[in-house]
């Protein structure tokens, strides 16, 4: 048994030999060149398939290929909910003042990397976006009490992302 899995570890071709099938599903998947970013990715993704790759389960390249849709679907999703968060965030009307918190990049990375909890995201979408705190207690269902709650979490774990 050990000796006919040596055999098909060898059926297994070094990556610049699937660059061209690379190349193609690249394209098929219609990502924007140059493709030197995702050959890159396409690397890592070899490497980590060779390890965990069982040949009595499909063929390596199917395998391979497989892995590399999942990866680049993967981070489509994520850049698509970037650019949604972004245009959430960007249809705020003129601010009144230079607030730093009016500025839509810096509300995504609050947004994304605070470590806000859901009824803190819900609160911080309703407040930026004018609601007050009794109309943001209607619409999730939640008190006024822990919505300023919330709000008082919001500014503490957000304090260190505004500029001063």
């Amino acid at each position: 048994m050990h000796r006919k899995e040596c055999v098909m570890k060898d059926h297994i071709l070094d990556f610049p030999a699937y660059q061209r099938l690379i190349h193609s599903c690249l394209r098929r998947w219609k990502l924007p060149e140059p493709y030197e970013d995702c050959l890159q990715e396409s690397y890592l993704i070899y490497v980590r398939c060779v390890e965990k790759y069982d040949y009595k389960r499909s063929k390596f390249s199917t395998f391979f290929i497989q892995s590399l849709y999942r990866h680049f679907q993967t981070m489509n999703r994520r850049n698509h909910q970037n650019r949604e968060a972004i245009h959430f965030f960007s249809i705020q009307q003129n601010p009144h003042e230079k607030d730093p918190l009016h500025e839509p990049l810096l509300l995504l990375d609050i947004y994304h990397f605070s470590s806000l909890t859901l009824i803190e995201q819900a609160v911080f979408e309703r407040c930026y976006t004018g609601y007050t705190v009794n109309q943001i207690s209607s619409l999730i269902g939640k008190s006024p009490s822990t919505i300023l709650r919330a709000r008082r979490q919001i500014r503490r774990k957000t304090a260190d992302c505004l500029p001063t």
